[in-house]
């Protein structure tokens, strides 16, 4: 007899996912039973042979995961917390198969775009050609970047990732596939991930003091929130680029705002501290700036990830077998856990070299400036 899977949906596949569902039931079809309920239904349904659930609207209450005496698996996307009826599936030795991590590749992907079109300005050269703004003269000959700020090729600068999850890992170690140095922060990442990264661990604030590519991949949790502190941001290289992908939380925003106002630094940006951005923001349309309206996310192959994400998992576990995308009660923990990070102040030594960098980047700028 085919274990029986149960996909709880309010119309959110429909209204966000658009592809998701047809996916889900063909890798399911041969192996499964597929039920499909509403969140209000889920205190009369039979649940004696449900295996499992793909959770994407409700919740399983004590009362009903007592009557799923069957379930062997929970699945969905989630926030930092896992959903409301995590602790019950702890304890009940049911795993909960997070598939945040579907949109993952499309994120990273994005991200690492924003950085290259922050170095050669690419949006803003495709939006004077397209207004026939651009007479197809430079300042010089053979150079047409912005001396202000970090440019040119991705292969010679010094990056920065904060945050070595399933987003920060391609982008460290695509940009060392560039060519790239890479240091890397996450005070939670294992060794061996940094390794995989291709990725040189370092301390946060030595990221900071020399990164000229800073990107910021953390996700929305209580752990991180505003890691990267005003006093931080003021400390970083002037015309250095960030890049905010997955949310703005783990930012200072209001200091990096303050300090792309003052073009000091570059800003590209699917995230930001407020969203959607008010027409009349004072970032929209800056030279500094290249902004997309928090889209890196939502591709159809997010939405094919999704399900074959649940669908692998939940077949592995009629197997038998272990899945490889469970959400552990390790996980929420640090993501929910605030981690208090002292600020390192340069010392002497380290204040001249950053004065005489900053001298240099003035005099480049004043040189190559028409």
């Amino acid at each position: 007899m085919k274990p029986t899977v149960l996909i709880l949906d309010d119309e959110v596949l429909a209204r966000d996912w658009p592809y998701t569902a047809a996916r889900l039931e063909d890798r399911l079809r041969q192996a499964a039973t597929i039920r499909w309920a509403q969140p209000t239904e889920t205190e009369t349904l039979d649940w004696a042979d449900v295996r499992a659930v793909a959770l994407f609207a409700g919740n399983l209450s004590a009362a009903v995961l007592d009557r799923a005496r069957q379930l062997q698996a929970v699945g969905g996307i989630t926030d930092a917390l896992g959903p409301a009826c995590f602790d019950q599936l702890t304890a009940r030795g049911i795993p909960f198969i997070d598939a945040t991590r579907a949109w993952a590749p499309s994120v990273a992907e994005c991200g690492f775009a924003l950085a290259l079109c922050a170095l050669r300005r690419i949006p803003h050269w495709h939006a004077r050609l397209g207004k026939g703004d651009c007479d197809w003269r430079y300042p010089y000959g053979q150079f047409c970047d912005d001396p202000h700020f970090i440019n040119g090729e991705l292969g010679t600068k010094t990056v920065g990732v904060v945050g070595l999850g399933q987003i920060g890992s391609r982008l460290a170690s695509w940009s060392q596939a560039f060519g790239a140095r890479v240091l890397a922060y996450d005070p939670f990442a294992p060794a061996e991930r940094f390794a995989q990264a291709r990725a040189v661990a370092a301390p946060l604030d030595e990221i900071i003091a020399v990164a000229e590519i800073l990107f910021v991949a953390v996700p929305p949790t209580p752990s991180a929130r505003r890691s990267i502190s005003a006093a931080r941001v003021r400390r970083l290289r002037r015309g250095a680029i960030v890049v905010t992908v997955t949310r703005a939380d783990a930012i200072d925003t209001d200091a990096l705002r303050a300090r792309v106002l003052a073009d000091e630094l570059c800003w590209a940006a699917d995230v930001y501290d407020r969203e959607p951005l008010p027409a009349d923001d004072p970032l929209l349309g800056r030279n500094n700036v290249v902004h997309i309206p928090h889209i890196a996310g939502r591709t159809r192959d997010a939405n094919l990830r999704l399900a074959d994400c649940l669908a692998d998992d939940f077949l592995r576990i009629f197997k038998g077998e272990p899945p490889q995308a469970v959400l552990t009660p390790r996980a929420v923990s640090i993501r929910t856990k605030r981690r208090r990070l002292a600020v390192r102040h340069p010392g002497a030594e380290e204040e001249k070299i950053c004065a005489k960098r900053d001298r240099r980047n003035r005099w480049l700028c004043e040189t190559l400036t028409p």
